[in-house]
């Protein structure tokens, strides 16, 4: 049975429980037992259908990892896709009436104005200052080019650095404090180069979880969750130097996320991941944020920027130790006064040229994969999708980059 056929939809008044059925349903119904199997974990354990329901997705959970072949597309396991339907059927019947509305998302940090000067005989470098506020269930995208200050607003953040003027209020049990060792038992930072460890993954993560007060029962749930959630059930029992970067990375955001911090920072968690575990990560960024149980308020410093702005709330955009933006893509589209377009086809630089020569304000670069249009806003993506099929050239590659913020690596910002 389809949850979309026995619910129908609320239009604006869709609870978040209901949209969370729908996206499970969906995955469900076009076989994709992973995303499936991490929503319908996630679902039992923000909402309170019992330990029964608990239980059983994580068995299911742990099935589908056992089950699951590096470098597979899908699961082929035809039982294991009726065993998560008829949980799903099951799961949607149970009376939901008594669960409360989603809680208020709670401010957790207060940064103030905070800056930082390096001096040296060879280099003087202004990280200039900036406000910041961190809350629960929200994902700040830190970006720019290499060397603009990105690593030192997140050591600063998390107290490896202090800062030279302005002031960081951390929030613990709704009062304020500038007291670290509060603070920092409340903060996960992952940098871009990880400590060895030794051990393997499932000592590692219990002894972890151990000192940060969770032991007996309950040390054993939380490692059992968070290695069957984080899909390193076939790798529990490697150590360091059996694992590739990318699940050595997916083991750091574990052995971080196995104790509930209020705060997740990630130093360049894209640089070394293939272009499906980027996108992988980055929705289970999404899904910790939008967590019932524990929103996490995330930063992360990356140079993908398209990737990024899917999932972010917030850009903070670092040239020369300057923040140029710092808002959301909303605001960024809102002060558009022109147009921006990647592209590529059958067509040469001269040639683009040309065609273009009566376009107003108009400005062509060209790079190793594509060129860069930028115009005058009254002309549209449109418009010149008309002018080339008209000229008998063919597009290969288009990206409207009008509304974000990968313009400001422009040498004209």
């Amino acid at each position: 049975m389809s949850f979309q056929s026995a619910h129908r939809k609320k239009s604006d008044m869709q609870t978040e429980l209901e949209k969370r059925l729908e996206e499970i349903d969906l995955c469900l119904l076009n076989e994709d037992l992973n995303r499936a199997g991490q929503r319908l974990l996630d679902l039992t354990y923000d909402y309170e259908f019992g330990q029964a329901y608990r239980d059983s997705s994580l068995e299911l959970r742990k099935k589908y990892n056992e089950g699951k072949e590096l470098g597979r597309a899908k699961h082929t396991n035809e039982n294991l896709s009726a065993e998560y339907r008829s949980l799903f059927d099951s799961l949607i019947q149970v009376k939901t009436d008594s669960i409360p509305p989603l809680p208020p998302l709670k401010v957790l940090a207060s940064i103030s104005g905070i800056g930082k000067h390096f001096r040296s005989r060879l280099h003087n470098f202004h990280f200039r200052p900036i406000s910041i506020e961190l809350t629960q269930g929200t994902i700040i995208g830190l970006v720019g080019e290499n060397g603009n200050g990105k690593t030192t607003l997140l050591r600063m953040i998390c107290g490896d650095l202090a800062q030279d003027e302005g002031s960081i209020e951390y929030y613990i049990n709704g009062q304020s404090t500038n007291d670290w060792q509060l603070i920092k038992k409340k903060i996960a930072f992952i940098p871009q180069r990880q400590e060895r460890w030794y051990g393997t993954i499932q000592d590692k993560l219990s002894f972890n979880a151990a000192i940060k007060g969770y032991r007996g029962e309950l040390n054993t749930e939380k490692v059992d969750f968070i290695i069957h959630r984080m899909g390193l059930t076939n790798f529990r029992e490697l150590s360091w130097n059996q694992l590739s970067g990318g699940y050595k990375l997916r083991f750091e955001i574990a052995m971080a996320l196995v104790w509930d911090p209020a705060v997740l920072i990630l130093d360049e968690p894209l640089a070394n991941l293939d272009i499906q575990a980027q996108e992988l990560l980055l929705q289970d960024l999404r899904n910790l944020a939008d967590s019932l149980r524990n929103p996490v308020s995330i930063i992360l410093s990356s140079q993908q920027l398209h990737e990024v702005e899917t999932v972010a709330d917030r850009i903070i955009f670092l040239k020369n130790g300057n923040a140029i933006f710092n808002g959301g893509l909303h605001e960024f589209r809102q002060q558009e006064t022109s147009r921006t377009f990647e592209i590529n086809g059958s067509f040469t630089y001269q040639e683009l040229q040309k065609l273009l020569e009566s376009w107003s304000d108009v400005r062509i670069e060209q790079s190793a994969s594509s060129f860069t249009i930028s115009c005058s806003a009254e002309h549209s993506k449109e418009d010149l999708f008309r002018l080339l099929l008209s000229n008998n050239y063919s597009i290969e590659y288009f990206r409207n980059i009008s509304g974000s913020t990968k313009k400001l690596f422009s040498d004209k910002y």
